[in-house]
């Protein structure tokens, strides 16, 4: 007797729906990797970068031929030594000399053994220690005048080289004191710009010395500030305040003034060398109008020191 199985192993059923996914597993291990490929077409090329720092300088190289002086004065050559002549200059040698030029001695002026001889004759400011003067006060009149009081009067001086000034200096034939508040004294260059003054001359600092002797004598007042000045016309002007009545001001040194109007300008220029204003501040104004000043009738004598 047999048994049969149904259906047979070797028999297949019908194929029965798909089920559904289970739950994927875990990641597996990374593969080896492929071998490399082939190099890829270069790309376009960046913008450039900033530029990096400088670099230590390098060894100095040799020494270069000499060079050549293209032209000075006409002349070419690697080592050039002019001469007076080269340049239209006068020769050492010609200084001091005949037919030369004068020499300067340490204090820049010209030696007297070089001046000629009428100059040497002549009496100058520095003789009488003074930097500058109207006038040579020998020729002034004898009997000194009033200059008013209250009105600016003006002189005119001249300085031919720079020199330091620090006072203004008058020529008193008579002075007892008396200046009150108001009186001042101050230098203006020839423009009217004032470069230097005095304090109040009714002050024991500024007022000028008393005068009782015969002939008078020289008086000045400091200014408060010395200064340099350079060379040029200046304008020496003043302002006395003083009792009139009693004749308390100083009688100054004068030259020749007789006339209503002296004659004032001279030779083709316009400097005026005396003149006055009729009415003046309480102190140096900063500035004067010299083509506003009057043709005064007394032409006095003053100098700086």
């Amino acid at each position: 007797m047999s048994l049969t199985v149904w259906p047979a192993p070797e028999d297949k059923g019908v194929v029965g729906p798909t089920g559904a996914s289970g739950v994927q597993g875990p990641k597996g291990d990374t593969g080896q990797p492929g071998p490399r490929g082939d190099t890829g077409a270069t790309g376009p090329a960046g913008p450039i970068g900033p530029t990096g720092p400088q670099g230590a300088a390098g060894p100095q190289g040799p020494a270069g031929a000499p060079g050549v002086v293209q032209s000075v004065c006409g002349i070419s050559a690697a080592s050039i030594t002019l001469t007076a002549a080269n340049v239209g200059a006068l020769a050492v040698s010609s200084r001091g000399a005949a037919n030369g030029v004068a020499a300067l001695d340490p204090s820049g002026r010209v030696p007297a053994a070089q001046l000629p001889e009428t100059l040497l004759n002549e009496w100058g400011p520095e003789d009488h220690g003074l930097v500058a003067w109207a006038f040579d006060p020998a020729v002034a009149n004898s009997t000194g005048l009033f200059p008013g009081s209250g009105p600016i009067r003006v002189t005119a001086v001249r300085l031919r080289q720079s020199a330091p000034v620090s006072r203004i200096a008058w020529h008193a034939t008579g002075y007892a004191g008396g200046l009150t508040s108001g009186s001042w004294a101050a230098l203006y260059d020839a423009n009217g710009n004032r470069v230097a003054a005095t304090g109040d001359l009714s002050t024991a600092t500024y007022e000028p010395a008393e005068v009782h002797n015969g002939g008078g004598a020289a008086i000045s007042s400091p200014l408060a500030s010395p200064t340099l000045l350079a060379p040029g016309v200046y304008f020496i002007a003043w302002r006395m305040q003083y009792s009139t009545s009693a004749g308390d001001g100083p009688m100054l040194l004068a030259a020749e003034s007789s006339a209503g109007a002296p004659p004032n300008f001279f030779g083709l220029n316009t400097v005026k060398r005396f003149g006055y204003y009729a009415s003046g501040a309480a102190t140096a104004p900063a500035s004067i109008s010299v083509s506003s000043m009057l043709n005064g009738a007394n032409r006095f004598w003053a100098a700086v020191a």
